[in-house]
């Protein structure tokens, strides 16, 4: 897509019944096209996310988080270890992958999720301010 197509989309009105054409581009005129959105920029653990109203027209469907993604995946394939006998215990899974044994034994516990919690992580649907930490804290006995 041209600059000049570009520029015309993000500069027409979605609401209007017939489009204005928008100022064209000229030669020596500036390729830096400027947008003004309302978001905020949070950060979340590890990551920082860029977060629109929840009533924002363009938005984008939400993406699923990586970190808990990656906890829910390895919690159910440790598990699956675990039923398979190719691992006893957490301890083992910890000295074969070198990590540490609580890490484990925090992402194993994303294995034994209920079917909405990890429903809404695959779809992108958790708290914006869901971390893999918050996550698993709520699930520490107290």
């Amino acid at each position: 897509m041209g600059k000049q197509k570009l520029r015309d989309s993000l500069t027409a009105d979605p609401h209007a019944s017939s489009v204005p054409a928008a100022p064209r581009l000229e030669r020596g005129s500036s390729d830096v096209i400027s947008l003004d959105i309302e978001t905020r920029v949070e950060r979340c653990g590890g990551e920082v996310r860029l977060f629109f109203p929840p009533d924002h027209p363009g938005q984008a469907p939400s993406l699923p988080a990586s970190s808990l993604l990656k906890a829910l995946t390895r919690g159910r394939q440790w598990h699956e270890w675990i039923v398979a006998g190719e691992v006893s215990v957490r301890r083992s899974i910890a000295q074969k992958l070198r990590l540490n044994e609580r890490y484990v034994g925090r992402v194993l516990e994303c294995a034994f999720l209920a079917p909405n919690i990890v429903e809404a992580i695959l779809d992108g649907r958790q708290p914006a301010d869901l971390t893999f930490k918050k996550l698993t804290h709520c699930l520490q006995p107290s």
